[in-house]
């Protein structure tokens, strides 16, 4: 039998949002569920954990589980933490015990084939983890808690665990695809919500949405339990991601978690796009630059605004302020094009060419006070969320090098008349004539049919960039 006392005596549930259940049933001993969160804390390292005993028996290891059998790696046994631990993941305050960013990197289920105080032997079955495992404390010479873990070869190939796990070729990578009856979206009808429908979904809008992705270092925003439940934005690619992946280390100043540098997705095949998704990554967000051959950030090629309506405002009113914020861009030789968030409001693009980082923020907030100037009961150009009310916020501050913009294509966390719901490229046409806010927000059957018809409709954002005046 488990016991929570060591776990509560190092935790202040006024002060973490950890969870502090009870110690659960007995039934577990033969094996149960695990989890494997990867733990930004003073060091990244992965917490092991195991359900047994009304608990979950835990190890912290600095490297991560073996990818294969050979020499053994730490494994510090640590306290057993609560069941709901299983579904944990978000930030633990900095100076509280553990403090730092935890995401849940695999989860499934465990056999066990031999459990004492000295050795633990599981199968784990996870998404990302599929071995048998041995846990070990060493005969003499270490800490209690110190102890080490091991891959043990397969004694002979198994048969498919779940045909909800397949493995294909995309692209010639080779992926391992799970849990894709798994909803993402409840409530959406015919199985849009399924994890089988957003892999389905990046992988027919690949050709369309990849030049956009190109070269601009990816935060991605995950659902493990659909959107429902509790969502993360990941920088990092994680120590046990695909050697194919491109990824790019890149600095991070003023990171919320005090990180000098993060290490990138960069997403320019197939294989990547099908690859996040099967994580349930819905949401790509990516910046206003790019990263050159040699991975060095360029200055920004883009300008953005971000159209958020206050209350008492909608999609149509920032179709309006839309058309508006076209027109003062154009006297200045740009060529904005525009889409949906997919959430509540619009947002644009236009390429420019710049050498200072800091020039497309100054030339966009600029825009953005001469308008709510002209009519400040219809616009605002402050951040402040008393100020928006039957107001349109022309947010400027997005461009800057730290911040990120939901891409052209990419899924978002709503659904609305029963299906995810998408950013969706418009043509003016549309916005100037838009008197329905309903006909402004696109399923993912919706946005395939609209590529077929008219293409790529934010192509605009790939042009040649212009420069600003002044």
């Amino acid at each position: 039998m488990g016991e929570l006392r060591t776990y509560r005596d190092k935790r202040d549930p006024a002060r973490t949002p950890e969870p502090f259940g009870e110690v659960g049933g007995t039934d577990t001993d033969a094996g149960g569920r695990f989890v494997i969160q990867e733990h930004h804390a003073r060091r990244l390292h992965y917490d092991v954990r195991l359900e047994r005993g009304g608990v979950l028996v835990c190890w912290a290891v600095p490297k991560g589980l073996p990818d294969a059998p050979g020499t053994p790696r730490l494994a510090v046994h640590t306290e057993d933490h609560p069941l709901e631990y299983l579904d944990f993941h978000g930030e633990i305050p900095a100076g509280e015990y553990g403090g730092g960013s935890m995401t849940i990197w695999d989860s499934g289920t465990y056999e066990t084939e031999k459990w004492t105080d000295d050795e633990v032997a599981v199968g784990l079955r996870g998404e990302r983890t599929d071995g048998r495992f041995v846990f070990f404390r060493p005969k003499r010479g270490t800490e209690e808690k110190d102890w080490l873990v091991t891959r043990k070869a397969e004694a002979q190939a198994r048969p498919p665990r779940n045909v909800q796990a397949p493995r294909v070729s995309v692209g010639g990578r080779a992926l391992k695809l799970s849990n894709l009856d798994k909803e993402l979206y409840p409530g959406a009808t015919g199985g849009q919500g399924l994890k089988n429908a957003v892999i389905d979904y990046y992988a027919r809008v690949a050709d369309t949405l990849l030049p956009h992705l190109a070269g601009r270092p990816l935060t991605l925003r995950r659902f493990p339990d659909g959107i429902e439940g509790e969502s993360f934005y990941e920088k990092n690619a994680g120590r046990n991601a695909p050697d194919w992946l491109r990824t790019v280390v890149v600095p991070t100043p003023g990171s919320s978690r005090g990180s000098e540098s993060a290490r990138f997705v960069v997403v320019e095949e197939l294989a990547t796009l099908v690859y996040l998704a099967n994580l349930a990554v819905l949401e790509l967000h990516v910046p206003q630059w790019r990263v050159d051959a040699q991975d060095v950030p360029q200055p920004p090629d883009e300008l953005v605004f971000d159209l958020d309506p206050g209350p008492g405002t909608g999609l149509l009113e920032c179709a309006r302020v839309a058309c508006r914020v076209r027109d003062r861009l154009a006297a200045d030789g740009l060529a904005p094009v525009v889409k949906t968030s997919g959430s509540k409001g619009m947002q644009m693009t236009a390429p420019v060419v710049v050498t200072d980082p800091g020039r497309t923020s100054e030339y966009a907030r600029a825009i953005a006070q001469e308008l709510a100037r002209e009519t400040p009961d219809d616009v605002t150009a402050v951040m402040a969320k008393d100020r928006r009310g039957g107001r349109v916020f022309i947010d400027w501050s997005q461009n800057n090098t730290s911040k990120t913009t939901v891409a052209p294509y990419s899924l978002r966390a709503r659904a609305a008349h029963g299906a995810p719901t998408v950013s969706t490229p418009l043509t003016w046409d549309e916005v100037e004539a838009a008197d329905d806010a309903a006909a402004l927000v696109f399923s993912p059957a919706a946005v395939l049919d609209r590529i077929a018809e008219h293409g790529d409709l934010y192509a605009g954002a790939l042009a040649e960039g212009a420069g600003l005046p002044g």
